[in-house]
């Protein structure tokens, strides 16, 4: 993890959003609590359980964010990517982390006191707007994630791991990731064995091709049926 020099918000050219009806001089008070820093593959950005004293957007790479039980079992409950905040609602009740965030590629991130984004909604209508809508969102979908792991056998889920990815995460198909099989696994809430064991199927039916780390789903329409029907 590295502290790097950056140029301010008023000039970032990946600012979120959230930021866009900020005048000059309140995103220079962000500017002034905002610290960008670099983390390398597989390093932890926060802990679950640790103290949460600042709110974290990501500007470049990706971010897995995970949930962890007493048996070391994880479940992936998202992502974040360019340029997305990462809101933790420990915030606002008893400052810790509820889940875990760590780089799952070369990433970059702008970290902002708590206490500031906290105090830009109480005072600024149009952020808090911004806030909820995105806190909303992600409520949404952890909502049908957590749907889909109850209610679907594991070809399901799988499928809808897939076309997530490829449509809302990499935005690609093909798509390369740096995800490991574990991480399928953690994300469609099975075993790796379990996980491994599907992709072979899935690749076998012709619905995938696998190379390394290149993933490409050569049937849509079919996968989707998969996914709808569980």
């Amino acid at each position: 993890m590295a502290n790097l020099n950056s140029n301010g918000c008023v000039d970032c050219r990946k600012r979120s959003d959230m930021f866009k009806n900020l005048n000059p001089g309140e995103l220079e008070h962000v500017d002034m609590c905002r610290v960008k820093m670099h983390y390398n593959v597989g390093e932890m950005i926060f802990k679950q359980g640790s103290p949460c004293y600042d709110f974290v957007c990501v500007t470049s790479g990706l971010v897995k964010l995970y949930v962890e039980n007493g048996s070391d079992r994880r479940l992936i409950i998202g992502f974040a990517k360019p340029v997305d905040y990462i809101f933790v609602p420990g915030a606002y009740v008893d400052k810790r982390h509820h889940f875990s965030a760590m780089a799952c590629e070369e990433t970059t991130a702008c970290l902002v006191e708590a206490e500031i984004i906290q105090g830009l909604i109480k005072t600024k209508p149009d952020f808090s707007y911004q806030s909820i809508s995105k806190i909303s969102a992600q409520a949404i979908n952890l909502f049908e994630q957590l749907t889909n792991l109850t209610q679907k056998q594991m070809p399901g889920r799988m499928a809808d791991m897939l076309i997530n990815l490829s449509t809302k995460v990499y935005e690609s198909n093909p798509f390369f990731t740096h995800l490991s099989r574990q991480d399928f696994a953690d994300l469609s809430g099975m075993t790796k064995e379990s996980a491994i064991r599907v992709l072979k199927i899935f690749k076998d039916d012709g619905l995938i091709k696998i190379e390394g780390d290149l993933i490409h789903i050569l049937d849509m329409p079919r996968l989707e049926g998969i996914s709808r029907n569980g």
